[in-house]
Formats: C-alpha cells, structure tokens, sequence
C-alpha cells in the first residue's frame, strides 16, 4: 500500500498516494494534485483555445470533474495521462477551437540552452521563429495541434497521448507526422 507522507507535505508524494489520499476524501492530497498539475494543464488549456478567458474555466472545469471522479480512476493510466483527457475533454466541450491563442514565448523555448542575450541578432531570430511557429500552429487542426503540444511541449509518449485523445498510438504517431509535415511546410524559411 502506497502512503503519503506524514507531516502535512505532501508535495513530495507520488501520484499514487495523493490519488488513494484524495478517493477518501482527503482535500489536501487533492490540493498537491492541482498544485502539480495546474500549470500544465493551464499551459495545455491556453494553447488549444480560441479565447483565454476561457482557460482557467476549462483547468477549473478539469478538477471539478477529477474530484467527483477520483474514486471511480481505475489507474489503468497515469493520473497525469488521466487529467490530460479530463482537460481535453472540457476544451472539446467550449466549442471553441477554431483558432488557438499565442502562449507565452517562454512556454516553447528549451527548459535550458545557451544564453543568447549578448548576440541580439540570434535572440531576434529566436523571437521572430516563436512568432512564425505560433502562427503555424494556429493553422494546424486541432487535433494535430493537440498532439504536436502534448508530444513536443508536454512530452508525452504517443500511448499517453492516445489514452488522452481515444485514439491508438498508431493513430496518434500518424497525427503528429502529419503535424510535423506541415509545420516543415508552413516554417521552411527557418530550415
């Protein structure tokens, strides 16, 4: 049996125990979960919807739902995997997905690289890609748009992400070459 640590912190514990933690009812289990996961699904939210006064409803909507079904996850999948079709769901659910929302700059740069500040003509070219790559998400469609994020910004695995989206990681493989396809099309100047 998994246990959650003693003390009052919990951010230390794994999915699994803050899982069994929060299907009993316990609030602050359920609060690192949202701790944890918020960000992403914010980040994920934004980026897939037309209008971002949108967003928090939808990430707010996604943990309303995994509250009332928490005991009934059978942890076939990971709770992040788990949270991530809750989130996909509730966006589906808007209606509004004909056009995605620029996200911050900082949400696609590399979690760590050289440090561009002294050249100013690399971080202009950096900033003017993100723009370019923004505006060619934008026109993928959205499930493509959905599984080019999931895999190169969130770093899921293609079995992940279909568990996210229905779909078999075979289909999903074919939606992220496809997206990748036309991302090379639409950013050749950048190649």
């Amino acid at each position: 049996m998994v246990t959650a640590p003693t003390g009052g912190d919990l951010r230390d514990a794994d999915d699994e125990a803050l899982r069994a933690s929060a299907v009993v009812g316990d609030r602050e289990a359920f609060d690192a979960i949202v701790n944890r996961y918020g960000p992403v699904l914010y980040r994920y939210a934004r980026r897939m919807l037309a209008y971002e006064a949108d967003v928090p409803d939808v990430v707010q909507d996604t943990f309303v739902a995994a509250w009332q079904q928490i005991g009934a996850f059978r942890g076939s999948s990971s709770l992040r995997t788990w949270l991530f079709a809750i989130c996909y769901r509730k966006i589906a659910d808007t209606h509004r997905l004909k056009r995605a929302r620029p996200v911050e700059d900082w949400v696609l740069e590399p979690l760590a690289g050289p440090d561009t500040s002294a050249d100013p003509f690399t971080a202009a070219s950096n900033a003017a890609f993100l723009d370019a790559l923004e505006l060619a998400l934008g026109e993928l469609p959205v499930r493509q748009r959905a599984v080019w994020m999931m895999r190169e910004v969130e770093q899921m695995t293609f079995p992940e992400i279909g568990e996210v989206l229905h779909l078999s990681p075979d289909a999903v493989r074919g939606h992220h070459l496809r997206a990748v396809k036309t991302l090379r099309v639409l950013l050749r100047r950048w190649q």
